[in-house]
């Protein structure tokens, strides 16, 4: 096994903003005194500090960088592989070849989006791993080392997380189909490398990784020192999502209601939805990243590439609406706000369609903090839940609780025309008429650039269509997006990783081509 499985934690630690191939290529324990940086519980949180920096930092691979930052980085090319959210022109390139579905041939660079994935979200595992393997042996505080080994799991377990959905198909109806390597031990340059195993491993590695995470954060369960800090409540809404693919209805509807049970939590009114979706201080906020000026970055972010009024990459290449999924939005709806109109106002942030959701919140600056988790996210998580285990009453209520918040005259209309229903029948377009259909819309609707949107088309097994009539995606592709299990809906294994680890062979485990 080599470099891409592990990167140095005390860099790590230490606020390393850049992953150059000498950073990649650096061993960890057998070159840097991780048994001191590791020996109590302060130095142990400085090395979780450092992993939570690496959930927005620039790099991963070793060229196109401006298009890898972490996991809103991730956020950006797993919708535009849906059909919700479109770039309207390629402009300086960046995410253009994931919404074009051309980067799966790409494998074998170190600059594509199949090395940058598969090399960050190994490296957040290889680092909790060194956490991890201190839990019997770290000084301090009893409450305080169980908190930061409950940090290490949830982390682990929310990169495997990422990373079975990202290079494999869905859960349900493939359990027995290869997943991804699993590593629960410190890795160096002499570890041996392992196989992809089944996706039912790697399942059972993340629940046990989330148990684990979960219990022992149960003991304080309102220690949180920093809003990127990962929690009692973020581990069990992490929980609610997992639970979620796994068709594990009652499981799903338990944890993301306990994740919406955080004191001081609650989701935002209409008069709150037009700041930019840009600060960690928001009522609804569950998990972000609060980004300091030192921090700040103007050609690698997510706002670089969604804010058009800042004339950088947005201006060029705008993160767009489908027009289809806009006419689903009632003029009612406070969340229509959040797009433009058809109607073309001439400059680059008032073209047809462009967001203006997500906005920097100083562009001088370059400044916007991140946000990965809202309790919305739950609400919908939590009423999707219900309504599959039957409970339709309680699904259309917990529903009718966010949908009043966004469209106070017209949200009793809505629902009241809707079959009580667990059906989805909508697919990717259509007449929303059941429950389940207006859930799924209403999910679309509100975590438009911060749900993986073709995560829920894997699980949901609806594939999608960007040809209908009228359409104003501008990449149309030309294979069959309505097979719910198309291969090009997950990525390939970078060539690398066959490269390093004997105990993969390429022509027997790489995904299909």
């Amino acid at each position: 096994m080599k470099n891409i499985l592990y990167a140095s934690i005390l860099s790590l630690a230490l606020g390393l903003s850049s992953c150059s191939k000498e950073f990649l290529e650096t061993s960890p324990t057998d070159q840097v005194d991780a048994g001191t940086l590791l020996k109590d519980t302060q130095g142990a949180q400085v090395a979780m500090d450092g992993i939570y920096r690496m959930l927005f930092t620039a790099g991963w691979s070793e060229s196109n960088t401006s298009q890898n930052f972490g996991i809103t980085s991730t956020k950006i090319f797993t919708s535009l592989m849906g059909e919700d959210f479109l770039q309207d022109a390629q402009g300086q390139g960046w995410f253009y070849f994931d919404y074009r579905f051309d980067v799966r041939a790409r494998f074998t660079s170190t600059g594509w989006r199949s090395y940058a994935t598969w090399n960050f979200y190994y490296t957040l595992i290889s680092n909790a791993n060194y956490i991890l393997a201190v839990e019997k042996t770290l000084t301090g505080d009893p409450k305080v080392v169980e908190n930061i080994m409950a940090q290490a799991y949830a982390m682990r377990a929310y990169a495997y997380f990422q990373l079975i959905q990202i290079f494999q198909q869905t859960y349900v109806g493939h359990q027995t189909s290869p997943g991804v390597p699993v590593y629960t031990e410190p890795t160096t340059s002499a570890s041996e490398g392992k196989g992809r195993g089944t996706v039912e491993e790697v399942y059972t590695q993340i629940n046990q990784d989330l148990d684990k995470a979960i219990g022992l954060f149960s003991s304080d369960k309102g220690r949180q020192t920093h809003i990127s800090h990962l929690d009692y409540y973020i581990a069990n809404a992490i929980k609610a999502n997992v639970s979620l693919v796994q068709n594990k209805w009652a499981d799903a509807e338990k944890f993301s209601t306990e994740a919406l049970a955080k004191s001081g939590v609650s989701m935002l009114g209409s008069g709150d939805l037009y700041g930019g979706f840009n600060s960690v201080k928001m009522k609804d906020v569950l998990w972000g990243a609060e980004i300091i000026t030192s921090q700040s970055g103007i050609y690698a972010s997510f706002f670089s590439h969604m804010d058009a009024s800042a004339g950088q990459y947005a201006a060029s290449s705008r993160k767009c609406i489908y027009n289809w999924l806009y006419d689903q939005i009632p003029n009612t709806d406070a969340r229509k706000k959040w797009w433009n109109g058809p109607t073309d106002g001439g400059t680059p942030e008032t073209k047809p369609y462009n967001q203006t959701k997500f906005r920097y919140s100083d562009k001088t600056a370059s400044l916007g903090d991140y946000i990965f988790m809202r309790a919305e996210e739950m609400q919908l998580v939590k009423a999707e839940a219900q309504a599959n285990q039957g409970k339709l009453a309680e699904a259309k209520s917990t529903l009718a609780d966010l949908m009043k918040l966004r469209n106070a005259t017209g949200y009793q209309m809505i629902l009241d025309k809707s079959t009580m229903s667990k059906d989805l029948t909508m697919g990717s377009i259509g007449t929303p008429t059941t429950l389940m259909d207006q859930i799924i819309l209403q999910r679309r609707i509100e975590l438009w650039g911060e749900a993986e949107r073709i995560f829920d088309i894997l699980r949901l097994k609806t594939g999608f269509n960007r040809n209908a009539t009228g359409s104003n995606h501008s990449v149309k592709p030309t294979w069959d997006t309505l097979d719910p299990a198309n291969k090009e809906f997950i990525l390939t294994i970078p060539q690398k990783e066959f490269d390093g680890n004997t105990a993969m062979d390429a022509n027997k485990d790489q995904n299909p081509l």
